[in-house]
């Protein structure tokens, strides 16, 4: 099959290579048609490294993805050749005191795609298991299936900050998890949001989704606590959502919560160590989450966009195919050319 491996940083190779093959009983081998290129695909792509991972050998990238099955092994009982399916990119072990619990997420022995040691999606074919792959609904695109993955972690925010009918919300970045995290806000009910960023263009662009329940604020231009503040009347919002992974919006974060709110991290920060000040956490008693990937969200992901409650292809921007991914790596790393979500099809 034909692949792109990452050969060194920002050094891209398209290279022939042997097809992955059928080993378990329960494994499928899919034929990839979508896949999404993510900040962490970015961050590989510029550094050759991304937190504790470190890429030491040719790597092919990509795990936001969905195709169509082409084979499947002797013990698949609902999954068949044809099939179109979203893939869920991480396989875990199933046995650890995480799994039982059904946090299969946080799995130490997690295999997943576009990890050093674990190729991903930029290339002919995936194998992956039965239970991480959903069948796409008629009405969905392999484009929208292959954004599953970026919208699992949205669903996986609100659920872990507790987002309830009528709450204020502050998303703090008009990326492309910020505009799925603002999306999942309006569908669970939050009635007064308030989308900060430092791109006037991203800025107009989240306007579209609606008309009275969203209010921008250009953080290059205006004090975003000063503003949400005004806005809410002194007191803050109810919840906060930090999803540009910049200092700045770490710190700000519990600052525009109000008391006894909550905060939910969701952007992946360069920095590894952030001292936030004890008054802004202990004073006001908020609580601090973290997300890490998602458990159990692409049913509920893949509901929302078949029923229209989120538009996942209003945030693609620009499209590649496989022998020009390393265009689509680039802008995404660069955020030049007014990239929002950059794709890439088969």
């Amino acid at each position: 099959m034909k692949a792109a491996f990452l050969t060194s940083p920002r050094v891209i190779e398209i290279r022939e290579t042997p097809d992955p093959k059928i080993v378990k009983e329960n494994q499928v081998k899919v034929k990839v048609r979508s896949v999404g290129v993510c900040g962490s695909d970015a961050h590989f792509y510029m550094d050759g490294r991304l937190a504790g991972w470190v890429v030491k050998e040719p790597l092919i990238l990509g795990h936001e993805c969905s195709g169509d099955v082409v084979e499947v092994g002797k013990g698949v009982k609902k999954i068949r050749v044809g099939d179109r399916v979203a893939v869920e990119p991480g396989i875990p072990c199933r046995q650890c005191e995480w799994c039982k619990r059904g946090e299969y997420h946080l799995c130490p022995d997690m295999v997943f795609y576009a990890v050093p040691g674990v190729h991903g999606a930029f290339a002919d074919y995936v194998i992956s298991e039965e239970d991480f792959l959903f069948l796409l609904p008629d009405n969905l695109s392999y484009e929208e299936g292959a954004l599953m993955e970026p919208l699992a972690v949205a669903v996986e925010a609100m659920k872990l900050g507790n987002l309830q009918l009528g709450d204020s919300v502050a998303i703090l970045g008009a990326g492309t998890i910020g505009l799925l995290c603002t999306q999942a806000a309006l569908a669970g009910g939050a009635t007064d949001i308030y989308v900060s960023d430092i791109n006037p263009m991203k800025l107009e662009f989240v306007k579209q989704y609606s008309k009275n329940r969203i209010t921008t604020i250009d953080a290059s231009q205006t004090d975003t606590l000063g503003e949400v503040m005004n806005l809410t009347k002194n007191r803050g919002v109810d919840k906060a959502f930090e999803t540009a992974g910049t200092f700045e919006t770490f710190h700000l974060a519990p600052m525009v919560t109000r008391r006894g709110g909550r905060v939910t991290l969701v952007g992946i920060p360069p920095f590894k160590e952030y001292p936030y000040r004890a008054s802004d956490l202990f004073d006001r008693t908020v609580t601090i989450n973290a997300v890490y990937r998602y458990a159990n969200d692409y049913p509920i992901a893949l509901r929302l966009a078949a029923k229209g409650l989120v538009n996942l292809l209003s945030i693609v921007s620009h499209r590649f195919s496989l022998d020009e991914i390393h265009k689509g790596l680039e802008i995404t790393a660069t955020r030049s050319d007014n990239v929002i979500k950059a794709v890439m099809n088969r």
